[in-house]
């Protein structure tokens, strides 16, 4: 249903605070300027009234803390048990927006991708949620699969 979605999405937003802190110094404005994962991907921060260049650090807060205002905005969701249907399209923008701070962790800053994942799972579950529901497409989801899931 809408609501387990929208319950998911807003524990998933809390844990990307997480991993924001587990970057720690290692993302600031001089080592990444721009929202980039690898050498192919760069992204514009919608945070602002025209999309434009954020520092990652920047961007990644500017998503967190849009992805958190809007599911709290009483406007958008006025109740967490029951709100119109329409607005679980926000869900798609949002999983794509939030799923780009795993792809620029993934390519910059690997160590601190393979210990926070192997800690918290975070991205195997967020991948799982958001093909489960459709949210991204394939093509969308730049981390390799095996950086995430383990053979057993």
């Amino acid at each position: 249903s809408m609501c387990w979605q929208y319950e998911h999405v807003r524990q998933f937003v809390a844990e990307f605070n997480l991993l924001l802190g587990a970057l720690g110094e290692q993302c600031n404005p001089t080592t990444c300027p721009k929202m980039t994962a690898s050498n192919e991907w760069q992204y514009l921060c919608a945070a602002h009234k025209k999309p434009q260049d954020c520092a990652a650090v920047d961007y990644m807060t500017h998503t967190i803390d849009g992805s958190t205002a809007l599911l709290t905005s009483k406007r958008h969701f006025p109740e967490r048990s029951d709100f119109p249907s329409a607005n679980a399209k926000y869900f798609q923008s949002m999983a794509r927006r939030l799923y780009r701070i795993f792809a620029h962790v993934y390519f910059q800053h690997r160590d601190v991708f393979e210990r926070f994942e192997g800690q918290t799972h975070l991205c195997a579950r967020f991948s799982h949620f958001v093909q489960r529901y459709q949210l991204m497409s394939n093509s969308m989801l730049l981390v390799p699969s095996d950086a995430y899931v383990k053979p057993s």
